[in-house]
């Protein structure tokens, strides 16, 4: 099989598959570099083998983290699995083990500084974006890709649906953005609006536009931070109205931290929201439900109160050295 029809055959099955986007890219990126590689080893070496020297090649010469060898790991094995129908054998071994990392947030006074300081851009709502990573523990792609369904003011409350590993959930809408939020839906619905007009469609999941083509053009299937222009679509070819590129809320966290020489990212955002929730008190299997964990063990790494409480030995001198 040549390079071109396993890049389809492989794009075929992420489809049907439902995988998002942003996999399907990173699946596809890897794939290239790895059947590239395995073109200069000799043939009848096991596929298991090939994809070893790929895995330590990453790891030695290039010198990746973990994460972006396991990245790798996952869609070779996702090629070999699902769209080869091929099992290998003893592969386990070959994922690398991710180093146990502290999940860093920004103060409480960083946080707010930050929130103060983005700006939005070219009538994009960045600021209140920031905002909703903050006071919602939503991911950057969570919050751009909210639609008007999704949104509750009446409950103070959105609909998070498809989030990582396509799990749905709900979380409180704060009450000091429900009057930004309005507004923000009134300029939304001006742009969508002009699309209905203009017989521009939404773009809509997986098949659901052929399964009810009148979703199309439906207020409640709206984004709630469209982009200013329709563009194309990567997968359907089509003119459509998508939302707004995360591209647009990184740049304005970079510049308005930048302004403040502070380390923050939109997602330490949503480290914060964990970090300062717990250290408030609230209990942590809510926590775990409201940020969409899978496992407790991940809320907890935002958890520092147990080492926190441990004093140093060193205070019992502190009169002594300061004397």
């Amino acid at each position: 099989m040549n390079k071109a029809e396993a890049i389809r055959r492989a794009t075929d099955v992420m489809r049907r598959q439902h995988k998002s986007l942003a996999t399907e890219r990173t699946y596809l990126h890897w794939l290239r570099q790895y059947i590239s590689a395995i073109a200069q080893m000799p043939n009848n070496l096991p596929s298991e083998r090939k994809m070893e020297r790929f895995l330590t090649e990453l790891a030695v010469k290039r010198d990746v983290s973990a994460s972006t060898q396991n990245q790798a790991f996952n869609a070779i094995l996702f090629f070999y699995r699902d769209v080869l129908g091929v099992e290998l054998k003893g592969i386990d071994s070959l994922r690398a083990t991710r180093p146990d990392r502290i999940r860093i947030a920004p103060g409480v006074e960083d946080t707010r500084r930050l929130l103060l300081a983005v700006k939005d851009t070219s009538g994009y709502a960045n600021n209140l974006i920031a905002n909703l990573l903050y006071g919602c523990g939503l991911r950057l792609s969570e919050a751009i890709s909210l639609r008007v369904k999704d949104v509750q003011i009446a409950q103070s409350r959105l609909f998070i649906m498809g989030g990582k590993g396509g799990k749905d959930r709900v979380v409180n809408l704060p009450c000091s953005l429900v009057n930004r939020l309005q507004d923000q839906l009134q300029r939304s619905r001006l742009i969508w609006e002009k699309d209905v007009a203009m017989r521009v469609p939404i773009q809509l999941p997986h098949q659901l536009a052929q399964k009810y083509p009148e979703s199309e053009f439906s207020w409640l299937w709206a984004w709630v931070f469209p982009l200013n222009q329709p563009c194309r679509d990567p997968r359907s070819n089509r003119i459509v109205r998508w939302h707004v590129l995360p591209g647009t809320i990184q740049r304005a966290v970079k510049r308005a931290r930048r302004e403040l020489g502070i380390m923050v990212s939109p997602h330490h955002l949503r480290h914060a929201y964990a970090t300062h929730s717990l250290e408030r008190g609230v209990n942590m299997k809510a926590l775990q439900e409201a940020m969409g964990h899978k496992f407790i063990e991940t809320t907890a790494g935002y958890c520092h109160a147990t080492a926190l409480s441990v004093p140093s030995p060193l205070d019992q001198f502190a009169i002594t050295i300061n004397q």
